[in-house]
């Protein structure tokens, strides 16, 4: 089993090297519309307790920058925010260009040391706690304006990002009343051991009862081949079909790449629905709190 897990892990990494998603390219050019400011939020954990967040701003013309909604955008693994940004900056400025309510991009990066494959998650030893540093600190930082309600903020995700934002919003149905997921899956993946033995508070599934509380996008490629996500999009619309959630299932032509996720974000940014106005805020930060592991039997003699 554990061979198995390494050789698909392999695999995918190789997959992504020969489409060079692995690059670190300047996160925005010169040519592109809008404003990107880097933050660095405190996180509380041990692998990395000052996490790294770009979030991009449109040109705002006569906008005010708090009136604008705000969209979370989830990297995959191996990948990075600078590598969303290279895929979904352009095409974004570019719709709203044509006329796509304009928002605000938000790329946290949550990668991790101790469990490389983060999941996006709170690991069982709390070595990494990437999804209570995005509910409970990236959140407040990043909307210090205003803080947005539910229906003005949406989450989004590519391959392992797109697992990520199912579940951190799955978890947090306070926060978020959008989710579209690309290339995305709703089984646990865990590569890393980063769930230990609590698997079940990790699959979407498992909260299939609350799924009708969003609306969802999803989108797979036609050519993307790639173990565990290929037919995922629509093993999870179906699941979606019991429960009388509202979503759309895309199955274009493309595989596992940026170029896939580039040519969803006109569909993305027509699809997102957002209020007229500014609305009281939400709770800040989250009031729902992430599910709790359980912890591992320890390895450690104790010596008295």
């Amino acid at each position: 089993m554990e061979r198995k897990r390494l050789l698909r892990a392999l695999a995918l990494i190789a997959i992504l090297l020969s489409q060079s998603l692995l690059i670190n390219p300047t996160p925005i050019s010169a040519a592109t519309p809008g404003t990107l400011t880097h933050l660095k939020i405190s996180s509380p954990e041990a692998d990395y307790p000052i996490r790294d967040v770009w979030v991009w701003t449109p040109p705002l013309g006569n906008l005010d920058r708090s009136s604008l909604p705000v969209v979370y955008m989830l990297h995959g693994w191996p990948g990075s925010p600078a590598s969303m940004i290279s895929g979904i900056v352009k095409p974004l400025a570019v719709a709203f260009a044509k006329g796509a309510k304009p928002f605000i991009a938000v790329f946290p990066d949550g990668n991790a040391i101790t469990h490389a494959d983060s999941e996006w998650a709170d690991s069982y030893d709390n070595k990494a706690m990437v999804e209570t540093w995005i509910t409970t600190k990236v959140i407040p930082n990043v909307e210090s304006d205003r803080m947005r309600t539910s229906k003005e903020r949406a989450i989004i995700g590519f391959s392992m990002g797109g697992y990520g934002a199912a579940i951190i919003g799955l978890h947090h149905p306070e926060l978020f009343t959008q989710i579209a997921t690309l290339a995305g899956y709703f089984i646990t993946d865990d590569l890393t051991d980063a769930f230990g033995l609590n698997s079940s508070i990790h699959t979407p599934s498992t909260y299939l009862n609350r799924a009708n509380k969003f609306t969802w996008f999803l989108a797979e490629g036609k050519d993307d081949y790639t173990v565990p996500i290929r037919g995922q999009a629509v093993s999870w619309a179906a699941k979606l079909k019991k429960v009388k959630a509202k979503y759309v299932l895309q199955s274009p032509s493309g595989g596992h790449s940026f170029t896939f996720v580039a040519g969803e974000m006109p569909s993305i940014a027509k699809w997102l629905v957002w209020p007229a106005m500014p609305t009281t805020p939400s709770p800040s930060p989250s009031t729902s709190p992430t599910p709790q592991p359980i912890p591992e039997p320890t390895q450690t003699a104790t010596v008295q």
